[in-house]
């Protein structure tokens, strides 16, 4: 039986038919739901092994990315179904504003598994603007074993955002302090799935453009739940899943075919991007 995907749409949400497509590349059967059915309690998320928050623009981002929705998850009990949901281990998976949204919502990281209130932010970038960064390498954690990433060190990704820089605060929204501090000091133990990372510089972690899009502290990029079943990221990795769509595509078919090989040889050969790898490995990990 092929795992079942439930990819949330509505209310500003995007990138919901290529995170579809994504999951049935790779062998799930994966349906596309209104916002608004789970909000009403219309769906059985517990039909699905697999929850999908693609990124977009969840109610226009107004008050700042995430935040009205994390609202709407937290005043309709919705947030308590998904955590009773990740609890029965089904995996929630966010990518840009479903990344956002979970961050906002408290669902991560999670520390010491208390997810009652947000402990760290997303904000806007360093350079003040919504950028598009086609291909952003990330490392994922030294020492971190995550079904997402088996076999996986580096990454290349796409980054398409405007608050992706991810920051620590305390309970009364400060972004330092002792509390900010403790917090940093346990996501930087536990939490951390993915950071952006220099390939100038022997891949160390990096702060600043244009390897780090959005300025995010100690170039965290992802991060996941003491459990692995709750994780995001800023990427978008539906974007890499088909090689066709990576800017070096027609070069590489180009120096293909002066030595003789065909375009739809080429084509064979390089059929599946970065990102495919990552929907790949979760549906063999539910299977």
């Amino acid at each position: 039986m092929k795992p079942k995907a439930l990819v949330v749409n509505g209310l500003g949400i995007g990138c919901h038919k290529e995170i579809k497509h994504a999951f049935e590349e790779a062998g799930a059967e994966a349906e596309i739901v209104h916002i608004r059915r789970i909000l009403s309690g219309d769906i059985d998320i517990f039909g699905y092994q697999i929850l999908n928050l693609s990124g977009g623009f969840l109610h226009g981002d107004m008050l700042g990315a995430g935040i009205c929705a994390a609202n709407e998850l937290e005043h309709s009990g919705i947030k308590d179904k998904l955590l009773e949901y990740a609890g029965q281990g089904n995996i929630i998976y966010g990518q840009c504003n479903g990344f956002q949204l979970l961050v906002k919502t408290g669902l991560l990281p999670g520390i010491n598994n208390d997810y009652s209130k947000q402990t760290v932010t997303l904000t806007h970038n360093d350079v003040g603007n919504y950028r598009v960064d086609l291909m952003v390498p990330h490392m994922v954690e030294h020492g971190r074993k995550h079904f997402a990433f088996e076999g996986i060190e580096f990454i290349t990704l796409a980054c398409r955002h405007g608050e992706g820089k991810l920051m620590f605060h305390t309970p009364y929204g400060l972004m330092s302090g002792e509390q900010g501090e403790t917090n940093r000091q346990k996501v930087n133990e536990n939490h951390v799935l993915l950071r952006y990372v220099d390939p100038y510089r022997s891949y160390e972690p990096t702060t600043r453009l244009p390897h780090n899009p959005n300025g995010s502290v100690d170039g965290i990029a992802g991060l996941v739940n003491r459990n692995g079943n709750i994780f995001g990221h800023m990427a978008h990795p539906e974007v890499s899943v088909h090689f066709s769509r990576n800017p070096t595509f027609f070069r590489i078919k180009d120096q293909n075919r002066r030595v003789g090989i065909k375009s739809a040889e080429s084509s064979q050969m390089y059929a599946h991007d970065d990102g495919y790898s990552i929907f790949a490995n979760i549906v063999k990990h539910v299977r």
